[in-house]
């Protein structure tokens, strides 16, 4: 059996345009545009806030750096402080206390 397949008796039956296409595409492109505003809208704000926190991360390790790096200066300061190193110091350099030096009328403190 062969199937047939039906078609128009008037051969010359021209297609019509869709005289709607218009309203279709103006309608597809506001979707699109509502859409992309909502993204916008949510992903901004997340943008932000993740940009944020890298940045707070960044600059808290800076603020560890330095703190170790302000911890290592005291311990030297304190180091160049100590009474021994600074008369080892003063010796090296030629500084000697009044009563060595026997410079006059400078007395030597008790």
């Amino acid at each position: 059996m062969e199937s047939r397949v039906l078609r128009p008796a008037n051969r010359f039956l021209n297609r019509q345009r869709d005289r709607h296409w218009h309203l279709v595409l103006a309608g597809t492109l506001v979707l699109a545009l509502v859409v992309a505003l909502v993204l916008a809208l949510v992903g901004w704000p997340r943008l932000e806030s993740m940009a944020l926190h890298y940045d707070l991360l960044r600059l808290r390790g800076q603020v560890e750096e330095l703190e170790r790096h302000q911890r290592e200066l005291e311990a030297e300061l304190e180091a160049e402080r100590n009474p021994v190193r600074l008369a080892r110091r003063a010796r090296e350099i030629g500084l000697v206390p009044p009563e060595e030096a026997g410079t006059p009328g400078v007395e030597a403190a008790p």
